[in-house]
């Protein structure tokens, strides 16, 4: 019973050892200092900004890679005015993120469609001739040359972000970091109290 007990209070620990961001407000503004902050991260960690519905976010930009302690200064720049969330990853490999928060920014926003795969296409003709006369046998000598060049290029290019389904786990008033971990925490409570 105790090892079951025992059992349960470690997987549950595994599960809350998620990083999470502990910032309970992100007013981010352009040009100025934004520190996050975070616990439960297992060695370095990794801020990735993101925008999108919350249950489709993509990439924007990494903030930062390699980051060891339990914060980091950002001073976000050149980006359009969006809903954004921000990622932070370690390496356990589980994700989590922040709340969405909206930003004014001054960068423009890109014009491509980012929901098409990524291709690249580019084809290229080269074609040329040339003839040439020799000199005749008159006293006025003549020769002539004639030449011609045709190029040819198309090229496309697209790009995608990766795409990834999160879930908001920070909102205000959540103490546990998924529903397994309550489920698993209420488990050995019951069968302590028993």
């Amino acid at each position: 019973m105790k090892f079951a007990v025992s059992a349960i209070f470690a997987l549950a620990a595994v599960v809350l050892a998620q990083p999470k961001l502990t910032n309970t407000e992100f007013n981010v503004v352009e040009g100025e200092p934004f520190e996050i902050t975070w616990m439960n991260a297992e060695g370095p960690v990794t801020l990735t900004l993101k925008n999108g519905d919350a249950k489709n976010l993509k990439d924007v930009t990494v903030i930062q890679t390699g980051i060891t302690g339990d914060s980091f200064t950002w001073i976000p720049s050149d980006l359009p005015s969006d809903t954004y969330a921000i990622e932070i990853s370690d390496a356990s490999g589980v994700p989590n993120y922040s709340i969405q928060f909206e930003y004014e920014g001054t960068g423009v926003a890109p014009s491509a469609s980012s929901s098409a795969p990524a291709s690249s296409t580019v084809t290229s003709t080269v074609t040329s001739e040339a003839s040439s006369s020799a000199p005749s046998s008159t006293p006025s000598s003549e020769s002539s040359t004639e030449s011609s060049m045709t190029t040819s290029t198309t090229s496309t290019s697209t790009r995608s972000a990766p795409t990834s389904t999160p879930t908001n786990q920070n909102s205000e008033g959540q103490r546990f970091s998924s529903p397994l971990a309550l489920l698993l925490v209420t488990v050995a409570a019951v069968m302590l109290f028993n």
